[in-house]
């Protein structure tokens, strides 16, 4: 129960979207979800594309794409490098890279590979590494920093962005109360603040890793979705199909009809405005 409730808490706040399973099990994921995230992932493409300001990532450069889905931002990135450059993409769900792969060209590569297969890659091989909305994904984090800090070069720089630790309660609150109108009671795992912790461990592991903290930058953004429909749709995208799936179908139906219910009740002229708050981390490996 308490790995569903953490993943509950943090559901709603999509860089903290989690299925609490093992990195390859994608047994909810389909091409047609996959579509559908490339659809609406406009949200983690405009936090990514500060994130590559924030790196400064310049032509020519070698950039590797931990997570990349569908492939978007690293299509972005390969315009920035040029031909001279190379960006790689690399996402352990073989829909999203089916997808990314559309966008191939002579400077821009997409793999099936996770954390765990960066020993694909040689050491000091990368400008930049960056995770959009993916560092809570990883399973063990320690090991990813790690290698990541091995396949860049020296001086080369690392970009995390994710949930930063205040975050507004409002989808925590429209959770709770979902849950609790199904389930007749709320966890107490539900308190959690998970994504909390999950930014200070950012910033401890780079540390232990050798990376020297260059910039840490907090921004609010407000996502906005046409319809509470819409807005369940993107977190069940983003999410691999995963959403709520640790709950019997029937419960699992009724909290995300209550969920649904009460975005709806948010819903103003301009449509369901989601507020969150993202952390950016620029790390660099010492020359």
């Amino acid at each position: 129960m308490k790995k569903v409730a953490l993943f509950l808490v943090s559901l709603f706040f999509y860089t903290e979207c989690r299925l609490y399973c093992q990195p390859k099990s994608y047994s909810f994921d389909s091409l047609q979800l996959a579509a559908e995230y490339d659809r609406l992932s406009d949200p983690q493409f405009n936090q990514g594309r500060e994130l590559v300001s924030l790196l400064k990532i310049k032509r020519a450069d070698r950039v590797l794409d931990i997570g990349c889905g569908t492939g978007r931002l690293a299509a972005y990135v390969a315009g920035i490098t040029g031909k001279e450059g190379k960006v790689i993409g690399i996402d352990p769900s073989p829909f999203r890279i089916a997808i990314a792969r559309r966008r191939e060209k002579s400077n821009l590569l997409f793999k099936v590979a996770g954390t765990e297969e960066l020993s694909l890659f040689e050491d000091n091989s990368f400008d930049v590494v960056y995770l959009n909305s993916v560092f809570h994904w990883i399973g063990d984090r320690a090991q990813a920093m790690v290698e990541i800090y091995r396949v860049l070069k020296p001086g080369g720089k690392l970009g995390i962005a994710m949930g930063a630790k205040h975050q507004d309660s409002l989808l925590v609150s429209i959770l709770r109360r979902s849950a609790q109108s199904v389930l007749g009671y709320i966890p107490k795992e539900f308190a959690l603040n998970e994504y909390q912790r999950e930014a200070d461990e950012a910033l401890e592991l780079s540390r232990e890793s050798g990376f020297k903290i260059q910039e840490i930058k907090t921004r609010h953004y407000v996502d906005l979705f046409r319809s509470g429909e819409e807005c369940i749709r993107f977190y069940e995208a983003s999410s691999g199909g995963s959403l709520l799936r640790e709950f019997p179908d029937f419960q699992r139906k009724k909290i995300l009809s209550q969920i649904e219910e009460r975005l709806e009740r948010l819903k103003t002229a301009k449509g369901i405005e989601i507020p969150h708050n993202i952390l950016f981390l620029i790390d660099e490996k010492p020359k």
